[in-house]
């Protein structure tokens, strides 16, 4: 027989926390901000389709079905995908220097609150800075947009980080497969040549095999720090080209070069 427990304690009421109720204002801010995401991931899907039929007209592939005259009304190339991936790696850049200019932080080295246009400090004149004041009003809305800053009264802007992940952000990383698909199918082309050299084709392998969950996870981490390694050696290269070009003078022909290194799982 079980003894009685002694006197209990009232229980206490659980409270619910009750926010403040969203505004017109805010429903609407969201619902734009909403649309305006619809719209951008629906631009770069027909960027998507439109570097495909681009490419199956130069592999001469044909889906049939109607199909090919559906896809080639789509862009043939990336150059919204391109541009979001530029303005973001621009807003990182300006985001660096505000954190590093002397009269853009305060006496314990805190990005000061600055303005929005007018003279240094501001965000205009750090635009300037880095040679994209062109650029000003659709950088801004990229900094808000994936939280590099935030909008301080009218005309004031507040730091809050200088890293941009892509990874967290669907329309970022949309922008990047469109832009490394269409950078595989021009490799592809460029390989399917039958007018080439043997020394001419440009880097194209991928090895793959089945592994368990455990054996992926093991896989992935070991890979990542080589490619980590590997990908901040191509960039030194590159960036050595790009300084003995500067030396010299102008090529006749630029082109875009790089590597795309990623590890997969279906």
């Amino acid at each position: 027989m079980k003894k009685p427990k002694g006197p209990q304690k009232p229980a206490t009421p659980r409270r619910t926390r009750v926010g403040a109720p969203i505004t017109a204002a805010q429903r609407s801010n969201r619902s734009a901000k909403a649309a305006l995401g619809r719209k951008v991931l629906g631009l770069l899907a027909q960027e998507l389709l439109g570097v495909c039929a681009s490419a199956f007209t130069r592999f001469k592939a044909n889906p049939g079905n109607g199909t090919m005259a559906m896809l080639q009304a789509y862009p043939s190339g990336a150059p919204y995908a391109r541009q979001m991936l530029d303005d973001a790696d621009k807003v990182a850049m300006i985001h660096t220097r505000w954190l590093r200019k002397a009269d853009y932080v305060d006496e314990d080295g805190h990005p000061k609150v600055i303005a929005v246009l007018g003279d240094s400090p501001s965000f205009e004149a750090l635009c300037s800075e880095c040679g994209v004041h062109e650029r000003l009003d659709r950088l801004l809305e990229t900094a808000y947009r994936f939280g590099l800053s935030t909008r301080v009264g009218a005309n004031r802007i507040a730091y809050l980080t200088e890293v941009l992940l892509l990874t967290g952000h669907r329309t970022l990383m949309l922008a990047r497969a469109v832009v490394t698909i269409e950078r595989l199918l021009r490799t592809s082309l460029h390989n399917a040549k039958k007018s080439r050299k043997l020394h001419e084709p440009l880097a194209d392998r991928t090895s793959e095999v089945i592994l368990s969950e455990e054996e992926f996870t093991r896989f992935a981490e070991m890979t990542r720090r080589l490619l980590s390694s590997f990908i901040e050696s191509s960039d030194r290269h590159l960036l050595a080209g790009v300084a003995r070009d500067n030396h010299t003078r102008s090529p006749k022909r630029l082109r875009r070069s790089g590597v795309t290194a990623f590890v997969f799982r279906d």
